[in-house]
């Protein structure tokens, strides 16, 4: 390997497991569900981004095959929350049984 390519790829090691412990830290520190969900579809990404760098210092062409498996394990689990952050929220919006949907924060029944 060159000497340039080979300094270019410690860098980039240097600079991804960076923004991994970046990342990993709003997933622990975040104060919404919505921030370490973004947290964790941009480590997945960053992940993939390592392997691919850890390919071309390497020479190896399966690290490529491991890159794709953790972008798509990445986008997949991005969906999933999406999905349940939608639900949940869609289940916070519906009344309570027994409640009057009229008394819309009035206090009084919906009367005036």
């Amino acid at each position: 390997m060159h000497l340039p390519l080979m300094w270019l790829t410690h860098i980039g090691v240097v600079v991804l497991i960076a923004g991994i412990l970046l990342c990993l830290w709003r997933m622990v520190k975040g104060p919404h569900l919505a921030d370490r969900v973004l947290a964790g579809d941009t480590m997945a990404m960053l992940v993939a981004g390592l392997v691919i760098v850890l390919a071309v210092k390497y020479s190896s062409g399966l690290f490529f095959d491991a890159a794709l498996v953790v972008a798509i394990l990445g986008f997949v689990s991005t969906v999933a929350f999406a999905q349940y952050i939608g639900a949940k929220k869609k289940f916070a919006d519906i009344p309570a049984p027994g409640s009057d949907p009229g008394d819309a924060g009035t206090g009084e029944g919906g009367a005036a």
